[in-house]
């Protein structure tokens, strides 16, 4: 069992549908989370502690740990790991294949939250935002920029999404999200895709020197076959659809699902792009641990 001092809070995605506000949501999500999306090695008076020192000239004495000092009679001051502003861009897929359901939760669902918990540490570290969502061939977008409005501004975007449509080319998408230069770029979304507008979206930012990654969002159904017997699949955004039987192609499907998987990742890590994946029924908040340790590691 967790002990009261492990952060996990372990909330089911389905629970904190139920709370109806996207900021309540993220606020559930975030508290208590202390890693940003972005460390920065530079030494200053961020949040994220370091190390002491001992006291030189010059030193701001706000910095001073006087609990230390009572103990050692020494000065001591505190580093700390300085996080420095930057854009936080996110990409929230919204196409057809996002409206796809699990256990009474869409994908689009599970995408907003995490991106509202994503803008919500952003946020909070005096990050610019800037946010795309994707569908119907088109990004609505809104503009980076930083404050509290602007912040409800991004999560009134979010809350009023739907998935419909399909991805555009890359030169219908390519000035709004390449407009405000070099970002912290998060993808979310399934990556399902007619050819590969998707992954040519994330390779041309990663060339453009853009800090990409990808969440990458997976149905439980999706990936384990979890159904029997005679089955029809029908592909959301083309309406496309297959019959056969599940229990004798599940062996074959499954190598396939994790072939495609293995795949996808290694194509994003030839080019520098975290990629994390994220099954929908998992807490958002141990998505979101897993996601910073990956960045952290590279």
């Amino acid at each position: 069992m967790a002990s009261p001092s492990t952060p996990d809070r372990l909330i089911a995605p389905a629970t904190l549908a139920a709370l109806g506000s996207l900021e309540l949501i993220a606020r559930v999500v975030v508290d208590g989370f202390m890693y940003g999306v972005h460390p920065s090695r530079a030494v200053g008076a961020g949040i994220e502690f370091s190390q002491y020192r001992s006291y030189q000239p010059g030193d701001d004495l706000r910095r001073v740990d006087w609990k230390l000092f009572g103990r050692s009679d020494r000065y001591f001051v505190r580093e700390s790991e300085a996080e420095t502003s930057v854009t936080v861009q996110l990409i929230l897929d919204a196409t057809g294949s996002m409206a796809e359901s699990d256990a009474g939760l869409e994908k689009l669902d599970y995408g907003r939250f995490l991106c509202a918990a994503l803008a919500l540490l952003a946020h909070r570290q005096g990050d610019a935002i800037a946010l795309h969502v994707v569908a119907d061939g088109a990004a609505a977008s809104v503009r980076a920029a930083r404050g509290q409005r602007h912040h409800h501004r991004v999560l009134h975007a979010l809350e009023s999404a739907t998935a419909s449509g399909d991805w555009p080319d890359w030169d219908v998408i390519e000035a709004p999200m390449t407009s405000g230069g070099r970002a912290v770029t998060i993808f979310v979304g399934d990556l399902h895709e007619r050819e590969a507008e998707v992954r040519t979206a994330i390779r041309h930012l990663a060339a453009l020197r853009h800090d990409v990654a990808v969440i990458h969002l997976i149905g439980r159904r999706e990936v384990d076959l979890a159904c029997s017997g005679s089955v029809t699949f029908e592909e959301i955004e083309t309406g496309r659809r297959i019959e056969f039987d599940a229990d004798a192609a599940r062996p074959a499907y499954l190598h396939a699902v994790g072939a495609a998987l293995e795949a996808v990742a290694a194509e994003l890590a030839e080019r520098r792009v975290v990629y994390v994946r994220g099954i929908t029924d998992q807490p958002l908040d141990g998505l979101l641990r897993a996601f910073a340790a990956v960045r952290a590691r590279t």
